[in-house]
């Protein structure tokens, strides 16, 4: 994974988390656009990525000049991640893992989520294969474990899907590209 502070490293977790889960709000949008995230995109730029960060850039300008903006993203967020699994690249483990594979990545999961004191959200219904459910878990071996053990988690319990999972996102087409470059941000980012 990246080589940043464990602040910075756990940030980045939070934000690829919250973007992989829930839809852009009109307020969240309203604040990529004026600028709030440009220390993040600054950070990013500085570790070698200023080529997704430009793309991210000139999708969140695309989307401000679209007439409805918000909409077309949320409608992206349900093309990519929330149709069935024939046109929409899940964003849950499951989808992509053997059974083998699968049950040993879940019993690592169900490990950690016991060790972190952590149950997925009731409200949502959301599994603990979901995307955001591991970056959760990532955020916080960022904070509690050695380097070692969360290189270890990243290797062998998320890219083993996650690629995957981005192979079927970039093939999706959408009116923006934003989920697009952010999922390949992500990929980027885990794999340096």
């Amino acid at each position: 994974m990246i080589n940043l502070a464990k602040e910075e490293k756990a940030f980045l977790c939070t934000w690829f988390g919250s973007l992989l889960s829930h839809e852009l709000t009109d307020e969240q949008l309203k604040q990529y656009q004026q600028g709030m995230f440009e220390p993040l995109f600054e950070l990013l730029s500085e570790q070698g990525f200023s080529s997704q960060v430009q793309q991210i850039k000139s999708d969140i300008v695309q989307i401000n000049e679209m007439p409805y903006g918000q909409l077309e993203l949320a409608a992206d967020f349900t093309q990519l991640f929330l149709l069935d699994g024939q046109s929409s690249a899940l964003p849950y483990a499951s989808a992509y893992l053997e059974e083998e594979a699968l049950t040993t990545n879940l019993n690592y999961m169900d490990s950690l989520l016991a060790q972190f004191g952590l149950q997925f959200n009731q409200e949502s219904k959301e599994p603990s294969d979901h995307v955001g459910v591991y970056l959760q878990i990532l955020n916080k071996l960022v904070t509690y474990s050695d380097s070692e053990k969360q290189q270890d988690f990243v290797e062998n319990y998320l890219l083993n899907w996650l690629i995957p999972f981005n192979d079927k996102v970039q093939k999706i087409k959408t009116k923006t590209m934003f989920y697009q470059n952010i999922m390949a941000m992500l990929i980027s980012v885990l794999s340096k």
